[in-house]
């Protein structure tokens, strides 16, 4: 076989790839069967009825990239798709080619794996597919620079927590203008519940094939992928930038952990927790596999790293698969809770201050603790599920707000508050290496959250590690909207009094806003690190406006955050 052709074959993935005119042997079609395969029937042939979730484009490498799309077929057979990558979107001259098939086992979703030195680094492509007569819309991919390479900026946004049915993906329209050169997704991509009224306002309705109101089999997480992925913002965005993605805990269940489902009976469920797996692997456009012959904890491995230049490394981690339990589990199994029913607003107990609790599991805590503590890369970037500083209401604000003499109360023991041993031993293990200029990009919480990282959040003058910046969701529910008369779940106070009883009570917290919906942009030199924090105006109907919250700034080797919204 001609090896300046023949790129890539996969009899796992059932993908062809080659770069020259001479067609493979082994994709077993003729020079007239592959002209038909990638010939388009007319200009109106861009369909969305053969490619209702359109395309999109993940994980990129230096030489590589993941390209997505899911394809209707008119019957359920197994069908051959066509791809081609250009560097114009005229596809005048395209760089590689391809022949990808899917069938049902696979929901007719297609994943394709490029690693070809035809991709040059730092480089735009173009890309699309085709199927009889056909053509997907076109979508465009950054590829990475070179591990050495000397670059002058880095411009990324990151974003978490859409659930469809609690309003509209505006910020996704805005972030699809933002100059940048690819999107972190944190977790929360689905909601396996379609009607909780704590929390989900139902301003877009959506009924589960098995009728449930909460996900049960892989064919309601599978539905609700294509629900979520058919909103044309969302689609707008995914065709124009490539994605990297983790989850958090709604792609599964709320508040899981490992293979159990707390909010949801029973307890422990290893095959829905597989089914989860599955689908996720499936809809996201990542090289990330899925083997469904392992069992859950180790049919799929989400943490990893991207390394651009000798700028920054980008470190993932997962905070789901490995994690313990809650811990006070005698304080929930007493309702001794604050102001909701859920595991949230819960005082101290012996157990949670357990050295052995673990968030990330022994073998990826050492993994992540290698990455961040011997990269080269000046900038280390930790992209983390949940919020790493803690997050208290003090006795004395608490007992006021309760009317009755109340402890120190911690908002939520479901992130990082309830492993404080294992976050102090990754603190503590940054601070002595010596670590510079590292930064944590956090989701999951629904607010825009700024702060410091200490090995002891109770002591306000221990040295600041790190600095922590949170993303509010892109429209799930936040404080505001659980706060005040008409309020959604809990009755929260004003969130005027919520802003200010929170950051009181947490020093470490330069900025909190839970009062609106958006995303965050980072713009990275050898010198700083920006962080701009964008808000939508609205998110209950399909139009806003955008708006800046705060831009802030991290100087080289300083753990400052400098507020320089005035200056931009």
């Amino acid at each position: 076989m001609d090896r300046r052709t023949f790129l890539k074959y996969s009899l796992a993935t059932g993908v062809v790839i080659w770069a020259g005119e001479e067609i493979p042997k082994l994709l077993g079609m003729n020079n007239l069967d592959v002209s038909r395969l990638f010939t388009i029937e007319s200009a109106s042939a861009v369909t969305t009825s053969t490619f209702p979730q359109s395309v999109a484009s993940g994980d990129p490498q230096p030489h590589g990239i993941t390209l997505w799309t899911r394809v209707v077929p008119p019957q359920a057979q197994q069908i051959r798709v066509g791809f081609e990558v250009a560097k114009d979107p005229t596809f005048k001259s395209w760089v590689l080619r391809g022949v990808a098939q899917t069938d049902e086992s696979r929901d007719y979703t297609l994943k394709v794996q490029l690693n070809s030195k035809e991709l040059k680094p730092h480089t735009t492509y173009y890309y699309r597919f085709i199927y009889k007569g056909r053509v997907s819309r076109t979508g465009s991919f950054k590829t990475l620079p070179v591990s050495d390479a000397d670059i002058a900026s880095v411009r990324f946004a990151y974003i978490n927590c859409q659930d469809y049915t609690n309003g509209y993906y505006n910020a996704y329209r805005f972030l699809a203008t933002e100059d940048i050169d690819f999107v972190v997704f944190l977790g929360d991509y689905i909601y396996e519940t379609v009607g909780d009224t704590s929390f989900q306002r139902g301003i877009r309705p959506i009924e589960l094939p098995s009728g449930q109101p909460a996900a049960s089999s892989i064919e309601d997480y599978r539905f609700l992928y294509k629900t979520y992925n058919a909103d044309p913002d969302i689609q707008l965005l995914r065709e124009k930038v490539a994605f990297i993605s983790i989850w958090d805990d709604h792609e599964f269940a709320n508040d899981c952990f490992g293979e159990n489902a707390p909010d949801q009976f029973p307890f422990f469920k290893p095959q829905l927790r597989q089914a989860a797996n599955q689908a996720w692997a499936e809809y996201t456009p990542t090289s990330i596999l899925f083997d469904a012959d392992q069992d859950p904890l180790s049919s799929i491995q989400i943490y990893r790293s991207f390394k651009f230049g000798k700028l920054l490394e980008l470190v993932l981690t997962d905070e789901r698969l490995y994690r313990n339990g809650p811990p006070c589990d005698d304080i929930v199994a007493q309702e001794q809770r604050y102001l909701t029913q859920k595991r949230y607003i819960a005082p101290d107990c012996e157990g949670r201050n357990d050295v052995t609790r673990t968030m990330l599991g022994l073998e990826q805590r050492q993994w992540f603790l290698n990455q961040i503590t011997q990269s080269s890369r000046i900038w280390k970037i930790w992209g983390n599920e949940v919020m790493t500083m803690q997050l208290k209401v003090l006795s004395a604000f608490a007992t006021q707000l309760l009317g009755q003499p109340t402890p120190d109360l911690f908002v939520t023991l479901d992130q990082w508050d309830g492993y404080p041993a294992e976050r102090s031993l990754l603190f503590k293990t940054i601070s002595d290496a010596g670590v510079k200029n590292f930064v944590t990009i956090t989701g999951d919480l629904h607010t825009f959250v700024t702060g410091y990282q200490k090995v002891n959040f109770d002591n306000p003058s221990d040295p600041n590690v790190g600095v922590e910046f949170v993303v509010g969701s892109t429209t799930s529910s936040n404080f505001a909207e659980q706060s005040g008369p008409g309020s959604i779940g809990v009755n929260l106070p004003p969130i005027d009094t919520v802003t200010q009883i929170l950051q009181a009570s947490n020093p470490h917290i330069q900025y909190f806003n839970s009062a609106t919906h958006g995303y965050n942009l980072v713009e990275v030199t050898s010198q700083t690190l920006t962080c701009t924090l964008k808000a939508v105006s609205d998110i209950t109907k399909p139009e806003a406006t955008l708006s800046t919250l705060k831009v802030f700034r991290v100087p080289r080797d300083q753990v400052l955050i400098q507020d320089i919204t005035s200056l931009t």
